[in-house]
């Protein structure tokens, strides 16, 4: 498979990078070097590509898809703790492309949680006595992301 013909499948699924590469555990920045050719494209990548493809981007490969894309950006905020307008620019589409895959309630209230405590972070300052609890309510959030039924 070439870069090209990467792209065309990704594309023609209505994925972006991120979330293809969440979908498959890749990195954004991997899944476009792979269709600039600079990076190989392995035998098990082509495969799953290729069956994302021929099934098509149904609701439970997209809620998949977005389940990790959002874990990512709360560990990316949770490690980096800075502000951030492309975080909160990701889980407002997020919460949009949740809905309209027909993503539980549970899964659509912390997605709302989680733009709002991105929110304060871009707008809290560290040395406020407020940034700790930011902070821990993110790491809360991250485990009750990641304990949401599939």
């Amino acid at each position: 498979m070439t870069g090209e013909e990467m792209k065309a499948l990704r594309l023609g699924v209505g994925f972006s990078q991120a979330q293809l590469g969440a979908l498959m555990g890749l990195s954004r920045e991997s899944i476009g070097r792979m269709e600039r050719s600079t990076d190989v494209i392995e035998k098990r990548t082509e495969l799953a590509l290729r069956y994302i493809a021929l099934r098509g981007q149904t609701a439970e490969i997209r809620l998949i898809g977005l389940r990790a894309q959002i874990a990512a950006v709360l560990d990316d905020a949770s490690v980096r703790a800075t502000p951030s307008i492309e975080r909160s620019q990701m889980l407002k589409q997020a919460l949009a492309d949740w809905v309209e895959a027909g993503g539980d309630e549970n899964g659509r209230r912390l997605i709302e949680r989680a733009q709002g405590l991105i929110g304060l972070i871009n707008v809290s300052d560290p040395a406020d006595g407020s940034w700790h609890d930011v902070m821990t309510d993110l790491i809360r959030l991250k485990r009750e992301w990641a304990a949401l039924a599939p």
